[in-house]
């Protein structure tokens, strides 16, 4: 049976390497972050999934916005167009379906 002594000591070294795997993936962290100058560009100003690796996005460059479709290797894009003003709202969606109350579900299939 290990004595108090090497108990803590083997307490400490775990310690010890679980503060260096921290200190490790707060630098890569750090490190990764893209820079500010090189994005301040580009703005990313929505996106729609279309399929399970597809997707259309809304990318602002400059006083113009470009419509891209990417997929799992390939970016194209779809149309370049003006920015639009800021001001002005989007345009409202089709309103999603209403869906009915659990109680009324329950009481149509003869749950009490």
């Amino acid at each position: 049976m290990p004595s108090t002594g090497s108990a803590l000591q083997t307490l400490l070294a775990l310690v010890a390497v679980l503060g260096l795997i921290l200190a490790c993936a707060w630098l890569l962290r750090r490190l990764q972050r893209p820079h500010a100058g090189a994005a301040a560009h580009l703005k990313l100003r929505g996106q729609l999934m279309v399929g399970p690796r597809e997707r259309v996005v809304l990318i602002e460059v400059g006083d113009q916005w470009i419509v891209a479709g990417v997929s799992s290797g390939h970016v194209r894009p779809l149309a370049v167009l003006p920015r639009a003003d800021e001001a002005a709202p989007p345009a409202p969606s089709a309103a999603p379906p209403s869906v009915p109350d659990f109680r009324a579900l329950l009481a149509r299939f003869g749950k009490p």
